[in-house]
């Protein structure tokens, strides 16, 4: 089960200084929703779903048929219907848009968090 709270907490312990700013999970630009729906699908499973914005795609998470999306201000709290394509997405397609090397630091720190 996703414990919302318990996950935010981890994303926001997860942040150090050394991770570079296309992982940043208080950058609002770069890859943050692609790290986090990709993080969120490996652990938790469900689907990552993408939706088109003005600077390109916007990933994020159906975690048993709830659209989720940690990438926002009131992080992991079920999207509104308006303004979202809930297009499937797979995980090789969000790796396209980081390192992976980045993205295993990431990964690792929020299990230790």
């Amino acid at each position: 089960m996703l414990n919302r709270m318990v996950v935010q907490e981890a994303l926001r312990r997860s942040q150090e200084p050394d991770i570079k700013p296309g992982i940043d999970v208080k950058n609002e630009s770069g890859v943050q929703d692609t790290v986090i729906s990709l993080l969120i699908h490996d652990i938790f499973g469900g689907e990552i779903l993408k939706t088109h914005k003005k600077n390109g795609w916007h990933f994020y998470n159906r975690i048993d048929g709830e659209r989720v999306d940690f990438s926002k201000p009131k992080n992991g709290q079920s999207i509104k219907p308006a303004n979202f394509e809930d297009l499937p997405a797979t995980p090789d397609e969000t790796c396209n848009y980081l390192e992976m090397d980045d993205y295993s630091t990431f990964f690792m720190r929020f299990i230790s968090a």
